[in-house]
């Protein structure tokens, strides 16, 4: 027996220590940001949670669109003609600004004041812990590391049995511990990817997913019985898809792709 423990022993105790470290790593995730402060976000900031930054700037978009100020011009290029919505987040200002002359969407993304609208936004979500700051993610990334500490002590079993010709067990055992190291190794580095926004916002966005369930493009809503609000809440939430049913001309033109997200379409029934 090496290390005085038989293959399967070790392989117990192997998957109950998997256990224990792949439950420290998603505690460490799950509680890490649990706390948000401040106001609730608005549409734009529930957009950047959701998909980050093209998406936030789609909905600033739409809410100039769904104004009536948006001009579109030639050459793909868009134009603004009246002021912005009464009491507009800074970022739909900032695209109403970068759009005093006509721009293309690429250009109205590279505008100086967009950017810094949006890393003010990103502050703002930041200071009030709907985003994690860098100390919180490195602390969620750490929390990875007994997985690989375990991944390793299975496969230094491994190893000293093949160099020193002893027996780690039968051939059941050294195969499932095998799989198991790998297995542990690709569940650390899974988790290792760590998101941006904290487990407050995650509740925040699976909460407001339910409560406007109804708004979900896969629902195919009618959007000519539903106001701006509701239009721009959709967006923030389940992504850009509702502006092309709205505009799909003007959807196209800021970035939505008419592919991407399509809902599956309902079973046709069967001829008889």
């Amino acid at each position: 027996m090496l290390w005085g423990v038989s293959g399967p022993l070790f392989l117990l105790d192997y998957l109950g220590a998997v256990a224990v470290a792949l439950a420290v790593a998603l505690a460490a995730r799950e509680l890490t940001g649990r706390r948000a402060r401040g106001t609730a976000p608005d549409a734009v900031e529930l957009a950047y949670l959701t998909d980050r930054a093209l998406l936030a700037c789609q909905v600033g978009m739409a809410a100039l669109h769904r104004a009536g100020v948006v001009r579109r011009g030639e050459l793909a290029t868009l134009s603004v003609d009246g002021p912005p919505p009464p009491r507009s987040p800074a970022l739909v200002r900032a695209l109403h600004a970068a759009l005093g002359r006509p721009q293309t969407w690429a250009a109205v993304l590279a505008d100086p004041g967009v950017g810094r609208a949006l890393r003010r936004l990103v502050g703002r979500l930041v200071r009030d812990g709907w985003l994690l700051t860098p100390a919180q993610r490195r602390r969620i990334a750490l929390g990875t590391l007994p997985l690989f500490a375990v991944a390793a002590v299975g496969v230094t079993r491994l190893v000293e049995s093949a160099v020193e010709g002893r027996d780690a067990g039968g051939p059941a055992s050294v195969v499932g511990l095998l799989l198991c190291c790998l297995a542990t190794a690709l569940g650390g580095w899974w988790l290792c990817e760590v998101p941006e926004t904290g487990a407050a916002a995650r509740r925040l966005l699976r909460r407001q997913r339910r409560a406007h369930a109804e708004l979900d493009p896969q629902r195919r809503p009618t959007w000519r019985e539903r106001g701006t609000d509701q239009l721009l809440t959709a967006m923030a939430l389940f992504g850009p898809r509702p502006l092309l049913a709205v505009d799909p001309g003007f959807a196209v033109q800021v970035g939505v792709d008419p592919e991407r997200g399509r809902p599956t379409p309902e079973p046709k029934p069967a001829r008889r």
